[in-house]
């Protein structure tokens, strides 16, 4: 794929005032954390347990004891409230206790050098596939996703881009995402093939040259040189890279950029040595040889799981994920059914496609990037005997620096604090499966994997999708069966922050939804690792617990007392001291990790705001629970413009504003301080939050929007039905005045298919015996093998003018629906004599389906010599079609030609040779000529290859002969052969062959 070259001196987006000014990523290891550090954080816990523990000790004694709660009324507040802070305080605690368990393992943390990494990739290493699930996305995010992932130094990874994108796309821009989607993986393959080859290639000449086993000066020399090429190449690829934001600099200036320094300083190195006159020892060189081999060793493909009716079309990532991971270690075949194309077990000698089953797969989310070592080291960290019963291992992600707005540079604090907690969270062995980035071992999914059934296929499930945080649900099944979750304690991946507070409240909803419903299923993972005799300890509990619920009962309990007038007595000013150690503490770990420490009171009004986010997700976990229907999976959208916010999360902050600001009013007017601050405190930053991270303007422009919807709901016009999307009937007397197989909707389909089964395009065929004989009330001639075990499918493939780019005609495919090919059927056919009635069936099949096809097109199908030979049925059969015929032969000698009906138009294949193809235009006198793959192999490398095909195209023209390329595969192809003024062509880049329906969604698109 071409792409367009990066201006180097293009101008920097607009950043907002407050925008993040950091530009280097994280360390990849924390920095050392002073003991002074860790005694501080240890009073943190203790100094809030003790001001706790003391305010509900005096709250008890002066409400119950004394007496102040003397009615129902204030016993029930006294309680509630004690709940609330204690709720509070809980989830506090919880943050207080994961940041001592992270200091504890960054201490202790020693990272692996490369010459115990380079021997493992000298080895024999473990396969590993890489599943890049996508919906939609920008075609320079998945680019970058894709190469970060292909880069990984690591042998021969497969990279497998999951296409979740409609296959009727109903606008032209989601064709273009769809088409550029498909088109990604191939183009990157190419551009990594380049350095791949030539650093093969060294490699075996070194391997070659190895007389005595021992290596000289000049192999240190090359093996420098081969480094070298690939650090130009890398530096060429970022100068390649289109610049937009800041996830672009990073993936220039930290992965690729950076990626290629550590090569160049090891070429450096190699030089040195070889100046010295120091010598590698063999081993040594094939370790370097191997690692520079393993950063291009990737193969990149697509998968497609909505274009086969046999998996799953559950709108989710999971079931993205699990269609394909379902299908490892299987061949398969397409197969065409009246319902669409299925994927079944192929029987020997039959696979068209092969997925091989790997050791471990690496989920990776399309907005997120992994840096080049991410891979080899947490695969190395897995092969270790001590970790054998781990099943997931990943590094929670980071933000990435350089955001341009303010709402993406607090989102990304609170994404750069999460890390620190995932991180302790391991420390007690609580961690989770977070599911942007993670390496799982395959063993692990195959000992989870339920299997279902949807109709007459099975459908795998190792991800759960029961809530839409399905990553946290996986932790609890692997945990019932024994295996373990690690966090490796690096910062080796980065994920985008949503940039509008529209798509960010899409994401936080999604988070906020599930953790309820898989609370309870905590209870197996207890039981079955009491069972095993196996101690559950009350730290790993708690932190679960907290981490599935606190979202819903820290935004409950906030809400409560934000609205709630409790009694004057309940607020005590020793209270504050409960949150302050927290406050204080992540404010120290926001500098910690390159913010400022005022930042905590941004993350508090940002939080604030989200308290309606919070709260629908967790109410739509609990509808579900009452329901039983599964919440809908909301993706979260990549976009460079706005998303427009729900109108609920609009009004909802400003009532909170409304109410912060009535209570401020009241709490005045009654001289209630100590509420007042607390007031006072909500009401700033609540304001401050919905000006900065949401903006007045837009809140307007939003609100202003779901008026306009909710007030004019156009009507949309019904279409007329009209005679091009309607079946055209059949003329009566030519359907009766021959003996001819294969009616649509006839007897025999729907004895073969069932009434309700039988669909356009899908024919039972029978011999013009049979058919003959019941219009005569006559017995059939007992003949075996009886034609309706020939069904098969029509499906129809564009050919465009290459110029304009318009469909000018399609091309009549058939597909067999038991998976045979077409070449198959017919000589099943030819060898019971009875091909020329199924060459007339797949004919008079394929116009009929055609009916429907747009206006002012011509359709071309392929007939045998046989069937040129009875001109008077092709006549009859060429009568029934509504368009212009165009019949393509192979085969055929100049008198089968003779009697072609009326206005039917012929195609021939080229002869594969310059003058045999002119030879052949010159006697059959053909209205198209048709350009194989074999002619069309280097037309846009190489110039001699034009110039024939240039020759070829005058010379068709002179002869009244129009060319029409096959085989098209990808754009360079298609416009070097416009260059040459081929003005037709086919072939998968264009259009696939797809059935009718299709046919006609991806006409409306164009």
């Amino acid at each position: 794929m071409q792409r367009k070259p990066v201006d180097p001196h293009r101008p920097d987006p607009p950043r907002q005032w407050g925008a993040d000014r950091r530009s280097a990523p994280h360390p990849l290891t924390p920095p050392p954390v002073s003991e002074g550090r860790i005694a501080r954080g240890r009073l943190a816990i203790v100094l809030t347990i003790a001001v706790w523990a003391c305010y509900i000790a005096y709250t008890v004694f002066e409400q119950f004891v004394v007496g102040k709660a003397s009615e129902p009324k204030l016993v029930v507040e006294a309680i509630v409230y004690m709940l609330v802070v204690t709720a509070l305080m809980g989830s506090a605690m919880a943050y207080l206790i994961t940041r001592i368990g992270f200091f504890y393992r960054s201490r202790s943390h020693h990272r692996a050098p490369r010459i115990a990494l380079d021997p493992f990739l000298a080895g024999s290493t473990p396969s590993v596939t890489v599943l890049v699930p996508s919906y939609q996305e920008d075609e320079r995010v998945v680019r970058t996703t894709l190469l970060s992932a292909a880069l990984q130094e690591y042998p021969g990874l497969r990279v497998v881009l999951l296409i979740d994108d409609p296959q009727k796309p109903k606008t032209r821009a989601a064709r273009d995402l769809l088409l550029s989607a498909r088109a990604l993986p191939g183009a990157i393959e190419a551009e990594l093939a380049v350095p791949f080859t030539r650093v093969q290639t060294a490699y075996e000449r070194f391997e070659a040259g190895l007389g005595g086993g021992v290596a000289t000066i000049e192999d240190m020399r090359d093996l420098a040189a081969e480094y070298q090429f690939a650090v130009g190449w890398l530096y060429g690829l970022g100068r390649r890279q289109e610049m937009v934001d800041h996830t672009d600099v990073f993936f220039v200036e930290h992965i690729v950029n950076r990626l290629a320094g550590d090569l160049g300083a090891i070429s450096e190195a190699l030089e040195r040595g070889a100046a010295e006159e120091a010598v590698l020892p063999v081993e040594r060189i094939v370790q370097l040889y191997r690692r520079l081999m393993a950063i291009f060793d990737a193969s990149v493909t697509g998968f497609e799981r909505k274009r086969y009716v046999s998996l799953s079309a559950e709108p989710n990532k999971a079931m993205n994920l699990n269609s394909y991971i379902g299908l490892m270690g299987g061949s398969y075949q397409e197969v065409s059914t009246p319902m669409g194309i299925a994927l079944v077990s192929a029987g020997a000698g039959r696979a068209e496609v092969t997925i091989p089953n790997p050791d471990y797969v690496l989920t990776l989310d399309a907005d997120s990037v992994l840096l080049p070592e991410y891979c080899l080291r947490l695969v190395h960290l897995m092969e270790q005997g001590a970790y054998a019963q781990c099943a997931v291992t990943q590094t929670p992600y980071s933000a990435f620096p350089g955001a341009a707005t303010r709402l993406e540079r607090i989102s990304g604090a609170t994404t750069d604090i999460q890390h620190i907690v995932h991180q302790g969270m391991t420390h007690y062995d609580a961690t989770f499966w977070v599911g942007a980035n993670a390496v799982l071992r395959k063993k692990a999914l195959d000992d989870i994997c339920e299997a279902a059934y949807e109709g007459d296929w099975e459908i795998k499930r190792y991800i759960q999708d029961r809530t839409v945080i399905e990553d946290t649900e996986s932790t609890i099944d692997l945990g019932v069966r024994g295996w373990t979750l690690y966090n490796y304690p690096e910062r080796l991946a980065y994920s985008a922050t949503p940039p509008d507070f529209g798509s960010l409240c899409i994401q936080r909803q999604r988070w906020a939804n599930g953790g309820l419903l898989i609370l309870s299923r905590l209870k197996d993972q207890v039981r079955a690792r009491s069972a095993r005799g196996q101690k559950n300890r009350f730290g790993e509990l708690f932190l679960r617990v907290n981490y599935m619920a606190s979202i819903f009962w820290s935004s409950i309990c906030l809400v409560v007392m934000l609205a709630y007038p409790f009694n004057a007595d309940l607020l005590n000013p020793v209270l504050l001291l409960v949150s302050v150690p927290y406050f204080m503490m992540m404010a120290a770990d926001l500098r910690y990790v390159g913010y400022k420490r005022m930042d905590i009171l941004r993350i508090y009004g940002f939080n604030l705001i989200l308290l309606p986010v919070n709260l629908s997700g967790s109410f739509a976990s609990m509808l579900q629970l009452l329901t039983g229907e599964k919440s809908q999976f909301k993706r979260t959208p990549k976009v460079r413009n706005r998303t427009t916010a729900a109108t609920t999360y609009l009004l909802a902050p400003l009532a909170l504003i409304a109410l912060c600001t009535w209570t401020v009013v009241r709490d005045v007017q009654l001289g209630q301080w100590s509420n007042l601050v607390f007031a006072v405190v909500n009401l700033v930053l609540a304001s401050y939050a919905m000006i900065a991270f949401v903006g007045l303007g837009n809140t307007v422009v939003d609100l202003l929007t779901h008026l306009k919807g909710w007030l004019y709901r156009p009507v949309q016009p019904k279409r007329a039905r009209t005679a091009a999307t309607a079946a055209k009937p059949v003329p009566a007397g030519h359907a009766e005045g021959r003996a001819m197989a294969g009616a649509i909707g006839d007897w025999a389909s729907v004895l073969h298919y069932g009434a309700e089964g039988n669909s356009p395009g899908m024919v039972a065929v029978r011999s013009s015996q049979a058919a003959a004989a019941s219009r005569r009330g006559a017995r059939a001639p007992q003949v075996s093998g009886s034609f309706e075990e020939y069904t098969f499918f029509t499906v129809f493939q564009p050919i465009f003018e290459l110029e304009s780019g318009e469909v000018a005609g399609y091309e009549a495919l058939t597909r067999f629906a038991d998976g045979s090919s077409p070449d198959q059927g017919l000589a099943d056919a030819r060898a019971q004599g009875r091909h020329i009635d199924l060459d007339a069936a797949l004919v008079r099949a394929a116009m009929a389906s055609a009916a429907s096809l747009p206006e002012g097109t011509w359709l071309a199908v392929n007939v045998s010599a046989g069937l040129l030979r009875r001109p008077r049925e092709l006549e009859q059969l060429v009568a029934e079609s509504d368009r212009p015929i165009v019949l393509e032969i192979d085969g055929a000698e100049p008198e089968d030609l003779t009697d072609l009906p009326g206005g039917v138009r012929i195609a021939v294949d080229d002869a594969g040779a310059g003058y045999d193809s002119l030879a052949r235009m010159e006697s059959l006198k053909p209205a198209f000529l048709k350009l194989g793959r074999h002619s069309l192999a280097g037309v846009e490398t190489e110039g001699a290859r034009r110039a024939s095909i240039r020759s070829l195209v005058e010379f068709a023209r002179e002869n009244g002969c129009t060319v029409i390329a096959e085989g098209i595969e990808s754009a360079s192809q298609r416009d070097a052969l416009a260059a040459c003024g081929v003005p037709l062509g086919q072939g998968f880049y264009l259009g696939k062959p797809v059935p009718v329906e299709r046919a006609l969604a991806d006409a409306a698109t164009r």
